[in-house]
């Protein structure tokens, strides 16, 4: 399958989206992810606005602070139990 750069800033914005809500659902301030995870607040950020790319390991660095599975970031349906 050929991914389209249309598709792939459609998931670069999902997993954005995903982090924030289950950051969100976690009570968690950015800098709080940003000092366990060892990644820039702004950077985060940026993932979260949909703006940068993700390295897979900032993405499982991300999920291990917010324990979550890595799958339901990038899950297009994901949401965050109640």
């Amino acid at each position: 399958m050929i991914y389209s750069t249309h598709m792939l800033r459609h998931l670069r914005a999902q997993i954005g989206e995903n982090i924030h809500r289950a950051r969100a659902e976690k009570r968690l301030l950015l800098r709080k992810v940003a000092a366990s995870s060892g990644i820039p607040e702004g950077l985060i950020d940026r993932y979260e606005l949909g703006k940068n790319e993700i390295r897979l390991d900032e993405l499982l660095r991300i999920a291990c602070v917010l324990d979550i599975r890595i799958g339901a970031l990038i899950d297009a349906h994901f949401r965050p139990p109640p």
